[in-house]
């Protein structure tokens, strides 16, 4: 007889699953796909045509880790004018697989651990490649994935001030006053010249198709974690930064296709050569980050499948240690 599986909804993730675990499980994930260990196939992306070009796009990502001996499937949409109708403009469902039998062990909202496992990837781009020393963080967008990174990444340095931006700045004032006693550090909302100025850490978790990062703003040092940038006509760093800086990537064949390097690579800016390699490969040792206090670093993190395979499997872990969510048997 088939397992039963288990249904999560987003506010029973929201409730119950703890981030923090989320950051190690996600190195350690990005460091064995390094070694070959893991099935990634090609992440397909559909433009759907409805409503104006642009505005409408499903995706299909999966993968398997041997780290986790689990098969996921996530199915995402995206819709650039659902904020105007009270809808979010990012919507995902998971299915976590045991991949030797097939059968279906939870079914869960994506979104939220989309969030979740972006949030963790940041922390660790953050963790591996800024400065010791960093002590001003700043993060760049107020809606779901901002929130998380803040989570995230507050807990890989012991930052002093937090800057956060949003284009609606109602939105970055609810979220810090959320927030501010959670991570014990003076949240500043503040607009993104003063936010990137001021930090040692810069992460961007927008949708933005203009740039939001000006060069001029990014002192020597910094380190960049650059999360919203999944599709080619996105960009959230101004392209004369990129040359300045040591970039680093989740996968590199992915993100040159629709990373934050993309346009400056397809306007001649970059050569398809401007990666130096992975945050896997500097998580094995394979690779420097960073080498020298001055240096910028950057991490193009377009997402891949391993990450939400991880974040499937922490999430289904504490669900089975909490007993959590609805079990369901479908034969």
């Amino acid at each position: 007889m088939a397992r039963e599986a288990i249904l999560l909804t987003r506010q029973d993730i929201a409730a119950n699953i703890d981030i923090t675990a989320a950051v190690p499980a996600i190195e350690e994930a990005l460091g064995a796909f390094e070694k070959g260990e893991d099935y990634l196939p090609p992440k397909a992306i559909l433009e759907i045509p409805v409503g104006e070009p642009g505005t409408a796009y499903a995706a299909c990502i999966s993968g398997y880790t041997k780290t986790t001996n689990l098969m996921s499937m996530k199915i995402g949409h995206e819709r650039t004018h659902n904020q105007a109708r009270g809808l979010p403009t990012t919507e995902a469902w998971v299915m976590v697989f045991e991949p030797e039998t097939g059968e279906l062990l939870m079914i869960c909202d994506g979104t939220l651990p989309t969030m979740l496992r972006t949030a963790a990837a940041a922390a660790v781009g953050a963790g591996q490649l800024a400065r010791d020393d960093a002590h001003t963080l700043a993060v760049i967008g107020a809606g779901q994935l901002g929130r998380q990174c803040l989570r995230a990444v507050n807990t890989v340095r012991r930052f002093e001030t937090i800057y956060l931006h949003d284009a609606v700045a109602e939105f970055a004032e609810a979220v810090a006053g959320d927030l501010a006693a959670e991570l014990a550090v003076p949240i500043e909302v503040a607009d993104a010249e003063t936010a990137a100025c001021n930090a040692d850490v810069i992460v961007t978790a927008t949708n933005s198709r203009e740039p939001i990062i000006m060069s001029d703003w990014v002192r020597p040092g910094t380190h960049l974690s650059c999360m919203g940038t999944d599709l080619a006509d996105k960009i959230e760093c101004e392209m004369a930064l990129l040359p300045r800086c040591r970039l680093f990537a989740d996968k590199v064949e992915h993100a040159l296709l629709r990373g934050e390097v993309s346009q400056a690579v397809a306007a001649g800016i970059l050569d398809e050569n401007c990666y130096l390699g992975s945050l896997g490969q500097v998580i094995n040792g394979d690779l420097a980050g960073r080498s020298s206090n001055d240096d910028i670093t950057v991490f193009d993190g377009v997402g891949i499948g391993i990450q939400d395979t991880t974040i499937g499997k922490t999430i289904y872990d504490q669900a089975q240690a909490k007993e959590l969510g609805i079990r369901l048997a479908f034969s």
